[in-house]
């Protein structure tokens, strides 16, 4: 999955894993912020209160838990888009223009 390069010690990994890890962190995020807009409706109709309903009822009644999973679901949007977005392709250089050396006036001092 991860490979190293030797010239600059940096790890490079497959594009499957890159998207892979993109993908995941943009799940993740999508999750937490279904979950602060559903929650709220979803905790109260559970009559036997059960793990589910427990974390359902903290996301819908707490607003630094809601705010918090949004502030958490940015970050995730955040590092997916720098850390694993796919490479740019790389465009061909364009060629080197051919100048002349710039010869400096007999008249002239200068460095």
């Amino acid at each position: 999955m991860k490979t190293s390069t030797p010239e600059t010690g940096r790890i490079r990994m497959r594009p499957s894993a890159v998207s892979l890890l993109f993908g995941v962190n943009l799940a993740l995020a999508a999750a937490l912020v279904s979950l602060v807009l559903v929650a709220p409706w979803l905790h109260g109709a559970a009559a036997n209160p059960s793990r589910w309903s427990r974390l359902f009822l903290l996301f819908g009644e707490d607003a630094a838990v809601r705010r918090t999973a949004l502030a958490a679901a940015m970050g995730l949007v955040v590092t997916a888009c720098v850390f694993f977005r796919a490479p740019a392709p790389v465009k061909p250089a364009a060629p080197a223009k051919t100048t002349r050396p710039h010869i400096a006036p007999p008249n002239v001092v200068g460095a």
